[in-house]
């Protein structure tokens, strides 16, 4: 490995350093995803993650893009592609071109399999006032005294889902913290409040 990074230059070493760390996020997501830990997946606010879409459960028609899995995929796959056409003898503007293009791909396509995936698990009929009274983890940091909205990840009826939230706390509710989901307001999003101090997450 050492050997390895030695031997390259300058520009490839800054396409190893976006290439690596971002698949060993992208890893690590996947796991956590797979064990239902998916919401506390990253600590990085990235003030609204992804397009707007319609309130309540995800699923809609809508196609987020720039989540953080889609960025780390952007990352990843602009990366490692990158290295392999400097690699194989391709000009730097080329490479520089052609990885773009490679991680603009990737990030499309994780979109559609995520609202692909949205989709299946909204065609349950999944009714978000049976939430109420569960607790759910912050995914989207959610903006205090209901001026604005974040996103929250839950199980419901078996699922594992994201919903858009709202909280009239008096503090911003970060990202990995848990809530306990109060009631639904009159746009379909959830209500949640943050758990009392000794209070645990069920």
């Amino acid at each position: 490995m050492i050997t390895w990074w030695n031997n390259l230059d300058l520009f490839a070493r800054v396409y190893a350093l976006i290439a690596i760390p971002s698949t060993l996020i992208l890893l690590v997501q996947t796991v956590l995803l797979l064990f239902g830990l998916g919401g506390g997946e990253s600590g990085v606010d990235l003030d609204g993650d992804g397009v707007p879409d319609t309130p309540g459960a995800e699923g809609s028609d809508g196609l987020s893009l720039f989540t953080v899995r889609g960025v780390m995929g952007f990352l990843t796959v602009g990366g490692w592609s990158g290295l392999a056409l400097y690699a194989s003898g391709v000009s730097r503007p080329l490479t520089v071109l052609l990885s773009f293009l490679c991680g603009t791909a990737a990030l499309l396509g994780i979109g559609y399999m995520m609202r692909a995936a949205m989709k299946l698990q909204s065609s349950g009929n999944i009714q978000l006032g049976t939430a109420i009274g569960k607790v759910g983890r912050v995914y989207i940091p959610i903006p205090p005294k209901a001026g604005g909205s974040g996103k929250i990840t839950l199980t419901l009826q078996e699922r594992f889902l994201e919903a858009d939230a709202v909280t009239t706390a008096e503090r911003r509710l970060a990202t990995g913290e848990a809530v306990r989901i109060v009631s639904t307001n009159e746009a379909g999003m959830l209500v949640v409040e943050p758990l009392a101090p000794g209070e645990r997450a069920e």
